[in-house]
């Protein structure tokens, strides 16, 4: 019925078919002109085409290259046991000190004075309160609660974020904490007026703690304030781009157990 109600208008494209499928046929100009405007129209389908396909495709080799990173740390870890606390035996047997695991990022914010980053992995991956989480370029923050299958992590970018840190080149260490300003900079306290510090120094973790291993990149140097007292006030550039971030990977120290039980039974006697 609609063909019928209809039946002229299709008569009339199919008629407009055929006048230009003669005309490009008989007419060498018009139908180098089609044959242009055709390949353009095509290349420009097929780039966008291959634009979506390769960022697809980039996704899953991030996601291939953030398990094979994961894996590379473990096998580092492996060759570098956590056995340079006194009092602690580590023997060839044992244990790695951590274990890297992958995750992907589900949500996560930056715009607030209390940030919170969530991923994919949780209880059942073996995730964990107080486990440390970093991407490739740096530190990120620390798991602070775990579901079956998620994680949820405070970020350095979050104004309870605590982590003691170091200048690599001398390792005068002190506090970096957050003051809710920008998502680029944070705050390097505690550190001596006597020390030498400069602008491009990189600020790692100190390991002083069964959190983070030691010397994963936090940043920069970016200024230097002295408050006339005994300590500086020293702007860090973070080396991670919280904006950007997408695979991070969660580290299970495997002696934290034994080290907090040393410790309390050090501080007791």
């Amino acid at each position: 019925m609609f063909f019928l109600r209809n039946y002229f208008v299709f008569f009339f494209l199919l008629l407009e078919g055929i006048s230009f499928l003669l005309i490009f046929q008989y007419n060498a100009f018009q139908r180098s002109g089609f044959i242009g405007h055709t390949r353009t129209i095509t290349s420009a389908l097929q780039d966008n085409f291959s634009g979506f396909r390769n960022y697809f495709g980039l996704r899953i080799e991030n996601e291939i290259l953030s398990i094979e990173n994961a894996r590379l740390r473990n096998e580092l870890s492996q060759k570098g046991r956590y056995d340079k606390i006194p009092g602690m035996v580590v023997d060839s047997v044992s244990q790695t000190a951590y274990n890297f695991i992958p995750s992907r990022v589900i949500s996560s914010s930056v715009n607030k004075q209390y940030n919170y980053i969530t991923v994919n992995k949780g209880l059942k991956q073996g995730i964990y309160p107080d486990m440390a989480a970093i991407s490739e370029t740096g530190a990120v923050g620390i798991v602070i609660a775990a579901s079956n299958n998620y994680s949820t992590i405070i970020p350095i970018l979050n104004r309870n974020f605590r982590v003691s840190a170091k200048l690599k080149k001398n390792n005068f260490f002190g506090i970096i904490e957050w003051e809710g300003r920008s998502t680029e900079f944070v705050s390097l306290r505690e550190i001596p007026v006597h020390v030498n510090v400069q602008n491009g120094d990189t600020v790692v973790t100190s390991g002083f703690s069964a959190v983070f291993p030691e010397g994963i990149l936090i940043g920069t140097v970016e200024n230097i304030e002295d408050t006339g007292e005994n300590f500086y006030n020293i702007s860090v550039r973070l080396s991670t781009d919280f904006r950007k971030i997408y695979h991070i990977n969660l580290v299970r120290f495997n002696y934290k157990a034994e080290l907090e039980e040393l410790e309390n039974r050090t501080m007791n006697d």
